[in-house]
This record gives C-alpha cells, sequence and structure tokens, in this order.
C-alpha cells in the first residue's frame, strides 16, 4: 500500500475513534440509597429524668444549727418518716423517694449557699424547706431561677409567698395570722393594753413584731418601745432597765427559744417587770424556751401556728418517731407534723405529672410539677386537710396560745378548743 494511502487509512480511523468517544452517552450512575430519617432527640430541658433503678431525690433544707437546732432536727425527722411512709407504700411507679438534707442553720447566707447545691444538682426535684422565714429568703431567688418548687414547713414571713413566686409554698400558717391573734390575746384576754415590744432582727421575729405592735395600736393600745437585739445576745438587763422604765405591763418578743427564754429569766430580776407578763411567738414554743427560762418561765405565754390534727394519724407517726430516734417528737420542737406534710404534698403532685418512658426513666417536667403542687386534691395530712391556694399558702388550722404551767406548755387559748 502506498505510503500516503496507508497514512489516510489511519487518520480516518483515529477520527472515527474520537467521535466515538465524544459523542457517547455517559454511562448511567447507581441511585444513592438514602439514609435512614433519624427521630429528633425528644427536648428534655426543665425535666428531670431519674434512670430505672435510682431514686426520687427531694432536698431538704434544716436549720440543724444555728439559733434552733433541736427544732431544725425534729424538722428534719418528720421528713424523713414521710419518706420512709412513701416507700414503704412502694414508691412512685416502683421508684423510692430519698431526702438530700443539707444544713440552712436558720441563716439568710447559708439558705443561698444550699439553694445553689440543690440548683447545681439536676437530680432535686423539688425541697421541703427552709426552716426559718430568713433562711428561706435566702433559698428562694436561687429556686425560683431554677425552677425548683420548694413547699417550707416553718417559715412564716408573710412575704415568703406572693403572686410574683410560682415556686413558693408552705403548710405552716402565715404570721399575719399570728401575730393578730397573739395581739388581741393580750388586750381582749389578759386586759393589757401599754406593751413593750422587743425582736431579734431576724427576718422572722422582727417581721412578727411589726405584725403584733400595729394589731395593739389599732386596738386602741400602747405600744411603749420597740427594741431589736441580736440572734446570740445573751444579756438583756440594760435593754430590759430601760423598756421597764415606761412602764408597761408586758413584753412581747418576737423571735426564737434561747432569747426569748433568757429575756423572761431576767425580766424577773429588773425592776418594775417583776410582775408584767411575757409573751413570745412559735420560734420559742420549744424545750429550749423551757430550760432557758426556768422557773422565770411559769406564767408566760407562747403562740403556736397549729394544724387539725388527725389523732390516729398523728398517734401512728409518733410511735414511728418514738422508735427510730428514741425520743418523743414534742421534746424536739414543733412543726414535724407540717414537715411530714409538706413532704406528702410533694409527693402526691409527683404523681400527678411524673411518667416513664420507654427507656424505663421517670421524667418529671420542672413546670408541670410547679403548677401541680397548687392545684393537688386536698389529702389528709398529720396538721389537716392539705390543699394550696393561688400563691402558695398550704397551711390548715390557726392559731393556739399556751401557758407555761408546772413547767410545761398547756393551751389557754385558740384553734382545737371548744
Amino acid at each position: 500500500m502506498p505510503k500516503q494511502f496507508a497514512l489516510l487509512s489511519l487518520i480516518l480511523v483515529a477520527a472515527l475513534m474520537l467521535a466515538a468517544c465524544v459523542g457517547a452517552a455517559p454511562a448511567a450512575e447507581a441511585p444513592a440509597e438514602e439514609a435512614p430519617m433519624e427521630e429528633a432527640p425528644a427536648d428534655m430541658s426543665g425535666k428531670v429524668v431519674i434512670a430505672s433503678g435510682a431514686t426520687i431525690r427531694i432536698g431538704g433544707s434544716f436549720a440543724l444549727t444555728g439559733p434552733i437546732p433541736d427544732p431544725g432536727l425534729n424538722i428534719r425527722h418528720g421528713a424523713e418518716i414521710a419518706i420512709d411512709d412513701l416507700n414503704a407504700a412502694g414508691g412512685l411507679e416502683g421508684f423510692m423517694f430519698e431526702l438530700v438534707a443539707e444544713d440552712g442553720a436558720c441563716d439568710g447566707t447559708q439558705g443561698t449557699n444550699v439553694g445553689n447545691k440543690f440548683a447545681a444538682d439536676e437530680t432535686i426535684v423539688a425541697v421541703t424547706g427552709g426552716t426559718c422565714s430568713g433562711e428561706t429568703f435566702g433559698l428562694l431567688p436561687i429556686l425560683l431561677e431554677a425552677r425548683i418548687p420548694f413547699v417550707s414547713p416553718s417559715a412564716t414571713n408573710p412575704d415568703i409567698t406572693s403572686a410574683d413566686c410560682d415556686v413558693c409554698n408552705r403548710v405552716a400558717l402565715s404570721d399575719s395570722l399570728q401575730g393578730v391573734f397573739s395581739a388581741d390575746f393580750v388586750v381582749e384576754d389578759l386586759g393589757i393594753t401599754k406593751v413593750a415590744v422587743i425582736h431579734d432582727n431576724s427576718d422572722y421575729g422582727k417581721g412578727l413584731a411589726e405584725i403584733f405592735q400595729n394589731h395593739i395600736l389599732a386596738l386602741g393600745g400602747e405600744v411603749s418601745s420597740f427594741e431589736g437585739v441580736q440572734v446570740g445576745d445573751t444579756d438583756f438587763r440594760a435593754l430590759l432597765a430601760k423598756v421597764g422604765a415606761d412602764g408597761p405591763a408586758g413584753i412581747y418578743f418576737g423571735g426564737y427559744s434561747t432569747e426569748a427564754g433568757l429575756i423572761a429569766q431576767q425580766m424577773s430580776e429588773t425592776p418594775g417587770l417583776e410582775d408584767a407578763m411575757f409573751m413570745s411567738d412559735d420560734g420559742a414554743y420549744t424545750q429550749q424556751y423551757l430550760d432557758a427560762a426556768g422557773a422565770a418561765g411559769e406564767g408566760t405565754y407562747v403562740a403556736f401556728l397549729a394544724g387539725d390534727d388527725s389523732e390516729e394519724m398523728n398517734a401512728d407517726f409518733d410511735a414511728k418517731y418514738l422508735e427510730k430516734y428514741g425520743v418523743a417528737a414534742d421534746e424536739l420542737g414543733p412543726f414535724h407534723a407540717q414537715s411530714y406534710d409538706s413532704v406528702k404534698l410533694i409527693a402526691a403532685a409527683l404523681a400527678e405529672v411524673a411518667t416513664v418512658d420507654d427507656s424505663g426513666n421517670l421524667v418529671v417536667d420542672r413546670e408541670a410539677l410547679i403548677s401541680a403542687i397548687r392545684t393537688v386534691d386536698a389529702f389528709d395530712g398529720l396538721t389537716g386537710t392539705i390543699k394550696c391556694d393561688s400563691i402558695g399558702e398550704c397551711g390548715a388550722g390557726g392559731v393556739q396560745v399556751f401557758e407555761v404551767m408546772d413547767g410545761a406548755f398547756s393551751q389557754v387559748k385558740g384553734f382545737g378548743m371548744e
């Protein structure tokens, strides 16, 4: 073959191959396999998730040190017995309860410290406490921000509950009742119209003293002096001499046990006050007061915010208390029954809102629990029928006045008497 024909043949073949390459459709790719759709994770914000086998943890702020350690311990014991009873009944959905006790020390700063502990612990569903009003004011803003509801058994300052705090509840009755009732008793029952008022500068003591003073004035009486001392003071002789110079027929003290007892004792040594009436509040309704006042306590008066006690339920509670702690409940102080009821109220609300998920976890929606505490159907507690109103006042009963007779408290007026 001539060279020119061979070259032409090569060019033609190359052209045909190029055309085939350019004109060929690209091979169809196999369709990609679609990834399975994943379910969006459930929104668990604002929820407490309790794993199967774990406990339902209720925080407790108790005044285990500070001015009233015996009543604080008594209140803790009341909460512990409530936990025992809940667990003996099978707990909730098979989950047992646990009390996480902290020392609120009847102090605002320590209350804040305890509140921060609870807020940082995502397993805490609710809180019983605090014991004292100042301690509870320390807890309040922390728990409000963390959206952890609390039920106080014994913080009685009127401002503990309000329309602005949906996590704030209590089964103790407000001092607005106690202060007015005590003033009525002094003026109308004892016929005393001129009194001196002393307080311990605590949120509890001063607040109650102000309510008492205002109602004395509203009744047409005279408040000869309004003086403050400090928790922990022991010598009140100079103050009493000053107060006695104005000639009051009685002294009312807003505060706690030891200071109340020492004032009653030192009044007996103060010229002009030897025969003056002395009255205090539920913070002094303790054995501590009787011990501090000694013989001078005879004939003095103490008010207490009392519930409508069920005799059968309280007898059962008292027997459990004595068996568990080796001492009668009343020997350490008041409010053990309110403490028991506060835990039972929390448990009743949990029963309304807690659910078990597909993994066997108990799930508690905090906002639902906050609402449920206020809307639990009324139930019979140690202190009466427990049901909260719209601002968290859940207590039952009324005010009682006791006179010290033969070294013990004897009721002379108030709720529960015919």
